[in-house]
């Protein structure tokens, strides 16, 4: 179980990437190692995330830093367990 969450954080990091132009959405898919069904779900946070950090004004790091813990946290709630415990 644990690996999968590791696979998804993994795939929403990647497709992060793909939506910024640094790789490709197949780079993001292998990096990923997710199936294509949950590999798509990844992609679709990641554009969710890209769109909210592209669109801020200001440090953008900052937003994406804190859209993905946000992710981070939702993952682990839904599996039982939290990151640092």
């Amino acid at each position: 179980m644990a690996k999968e969450k590791v696979k998804h954080l993994n795939g929403v990091l990647a497709s992060f990437f793909a939506h910024t132009g640094h790789i490709s959405k197949d780079d993001a898919k292998e990096i990923s190692g997710l199936k294509e069904h949950e590999f798509e779900k990844a992609y679709e946070k990641a554009a969710r995330i890209s769109e909210k950090v592209m669109t801020t004004e200001g440090e953008k790091l900052d937003k994406f830093l804190k859209h993905f813990a946000k992710e981070i946290e939702e993952v682990m709630d839904n599996f039982g367990g939290k990151l640092f415990k």
